[in-house]
């Protein structure tokens, strides 16, 4: 699937908020050398949702919209964290911070700074993105788990989750997924 594409998906609300959040986030990775890559990717979703229960409260004209509706706000916000991780690949990409590799595996990767060493990083993203393709729910998320320790990295379940869902996502977006 193509980066436009993915993009198209996703509403133009979403891909406005994940385009704002990934300016943030890419400044904040400029400007404050001592954050660590998992907190970046952390604050980058948090603010994409935090961000999204905003405009979405703002957008319903109710202050008690995005907890009254707090799974489709979640899940907004953290499709707007996923498009912004995927911005942040393509920049890193195209400004040569990145490899040729595909836009979803260079997303994972990122996703796995900190967590596994750099010489294996590619190789546990290609591995998670075909995992998310096979698999879904608890059997992806344990499957990341192993895949994440099988190539010299240890992570917390937060951690776990938020790269079991992007990669889900990414290979849902792909049409590889085979719930």
């Amino acid at each position: 699937m193509e980066l436009c594409e993915v993009f198209a998906r996703c509403g133009l609300d979403v891909t406005l908020i994940a385009a704002a959040n990934a300016v943030l986030t890419l400044l904040c990775r400029r400007l404050i050398k001592k954050l660590k890559p998992r907190m970046a990717t952390v604050l980058s979703y948090a603010c994409a949702t935090l961000v999204y229960a905003v405009y979405a409260s703002i957008a319903a004209g109710d202050a008690a919209y995005a907890f009254e509706n707090l799974p489709a706000v979640a899940q907004k916000g953290l499709t707007a964290g996923t498009l912004t991780m995927l911005i942040c690949a393509a920049f890193d990409r195209f400004t040569g911070g990145g490899s040729a590799v595909s836009a979803e595996t260079a997303t994972v990767m990122l996703l796995l700074e900190g967590v596994v060493e750099e010489d294996g990083r590619q190789a546990c993203a290609e591995e998670i993105l075909r995992l998310a393709g096979e698999l879904g729910g608890e059997q992806l998320d344990e499957a990341v788990a192993a895949a994440i320790e099988e190539h010299g990295g240890k992570c917390d379940g937060v951690t776990e989750y938020i790269v079991a869902r992007t990669a889900g996502r990414l290979a849902c977006a792909d049409g590889t997924q085979t719930d």
